[in-house]
Formats: structure tokens, C-alpha cells, sequence
């Protein structure tokens, strides 16, 4: 399980932008700890960003953007963007959004990724994943989750 993530690491998953991020940090909304000069995050930092309402709407706009982008495109290559909800058990999101990221992370920067996690009508974990880029890339990425 993983500790800690970078500023890079939060930007990827939640779509927000370093600065955005940065901003956070300075209004209180996000909270870390710096180490060796680099911010780095743990699990209940995290936890709290995806908490913060401002930070939500945010992410969601993000969210959008990518799918819309995406359709508006038109890139003469095999591209999809796949929209998927995963049921999380109590205790999975972390591993799940790790293993998300850590995968995406691989790719370097061919794939753009989009995460959020809630409650669903039923008030179970869900997580919502963003995938863009390549097909043979997406499919590999969705068969690891």
C-alpha cells in the first residue's frame, strides 16, 4: 500500500492542475508534508481533497473536459475514452486508486486518467475512473483493474 503521493501524483489522479493544487495548499484545502523539498500527501490528505466541495466541483469540471476533449477531437489514430464506475469495498479505494496510477504512470503520458471517489445511491463505495488514449492501452489498463 502506499504511503505517500507527490503533487504530481494528485495532480494525475484528480485532474487538477499543480497550481490549482498549490493554491489548495496555501488556502488550507489540501495539506501535506514537505520532504526534502517536495510536497508529498498521504492517505488522509487525500481523503479530505476528495471531501472538499470546491475540490469536487472541480475535479467533476475536469472530468468533463477530458470526455468532451476527447469527442471533440478527431486524432486519425485507434483512441477511445472509457467512462467506468467500480464498486469499491471498505478499504479498497486506496489499493484501487494505487494501482490505477501506478499503471497510467507506466505509460508516459499516452493515457490521461480521470478518478474520483463517493458513495453511490445505495451509500456504497464507488470509484469512478477516466481513461483517454490509445485502445490496445485502455483495454490492457481496465484487464489489470
Amino acid at each position: 500500500m502506499k504511503e505517500s503521493y507527490t503533487l504530481e501524483e494528485v495532480a494525475a489522479f484528480t485532474g487538477l492542475t499543480d497550481r490549482t493544487l498549490r493554491s489548495y495548499l496555501k488556502e488550507g484545502r489540501l495539506t501535506g508534508m514537505k520532504e526534502e523539498g517536495a510536497w508529498r500527501f498521504g492517505q488522509e490528505d487525500v481523503a479530505r481533497l476528495f471531501q472538499d466541495g470546491g475540490a469536487r466541483r472541480a475535479m467533476e469540471a475536469n472530468r468533463n473536459a477530458l470526455v468532451y476533449d476527447f469527442m471533440l477531437g478527431g486524432v486519425a489514430e485507434d483512441r477511445c475514452c472509457v467512462v467506468r464506475d467500480i464498486p469499491v469495498e471498505e478499504g479498497g479505494e486506496e489499493p484501487l486508486r494505487t494501482r490505477l496510477l501506478e499503471r497510467v504512470n507506466r505509460e508516459e503520458g499516452r493515457v490521461r486518467l480521470s478518478y474520483s471517489y463517493g458513495l453511490d445511491r445505495r451509500g456504497q463505495g464507488s470509484a469512478r475512473v477516466i481513461l483517454v488514449g490509445p485502445t490496445a492501452l485502455i483495454q490492457a489498463i481496465l484487464a489489470d483493474t
